[in-house]
């Protein structure tokens, strides 16, 4: 799995730490990691390592949840095993977890969402459990002007393209750790100065 961090220092507020990641967006708080990920990047490749260093460093024995979503593909024949196809992704998880239950939200042949979570653990919880929302928007065909702001030809900066593409009032009173690629692409984190737990993350 290829995934280099793009700006190691990133951000945080009280609660959370949120890096951006060539590709991928990541947030990390006190029981709970998120990685935000696009393009041909190979999240699963994580799970082996990431389960080794929670337990070395932390000292957690057990996984309370799982999360694993994803639009399906444009273009599956350009991506990565183990990513090829979900039931390749889930039997990658299965071999994880062992009470994980996948699901497909929507018609097969068309657009549609998959989704891998595991059945809630039986008896009490460690701590208490983080409030969980997610809304995810994604886009397609957008103005290809609007789109040249996220080039270094048209922006000299990821403030700069931060700044004339609105984002920063889309998202107020966020803390905002932005990059922009070359020749062009966009990637942000956001993580809220005021309020525990929102985090957003985009990529262009």
């Amino acid at each position: 799995m290829e995934l280099f961090i793009l700006n190691a220092a990133g951000k945080q507020n009280d609660e959370c730490f949120a890096s951006i990641c060539s590709e991928s967006s990541m947030f990390v708080s006190q029981r709970r990691f998120i990685l935000k990920t696009c393009g041909t990047t190979t999240p699963l490749q994580c799970l082996e390592p990431l389960l080794l260093l929670v337990t070395k460093y932390a000292g957690f024995d057990a996984v309370e949840d799982v999360y694993y979503s994803r639009k399906n593909y444009k273009r599956p024949e350009l991506q990565q095993s183990p990513h090829c196809n979900f039931e390749q992704e889930v039997a990658v998880l299965d071999s994880f977890f062992k009470d994980g239950a996948a699901y497909c939200l929507g018609s097969v042949n068309r657009d549609c969402w998959y989704l891998y979570t595991l059945h809630p653990l039986r008896g009490p919880r460690r701590g208490t459990t983080e409030p969980d929302q997610t809304l995810e928007i994604m886009m397609t065909d957008l103005d290809p002007e609007i789109m040249s702001i996220f080039t270094r030809e048209e922006c000299s900066s990821a403030a700069e393209a931060t700044l004339r593409s609105g984002i920063d009032k889309l998202l107020p009173d966020m803390i905002i750790d932005d990059y922009l690629f070359e020749p062009c692409g966009y990637s942000m984190n956001g993580i809220s100065k005021t309020e525990v737990g929102i985090k957003s993350a985009l990529n262009s």
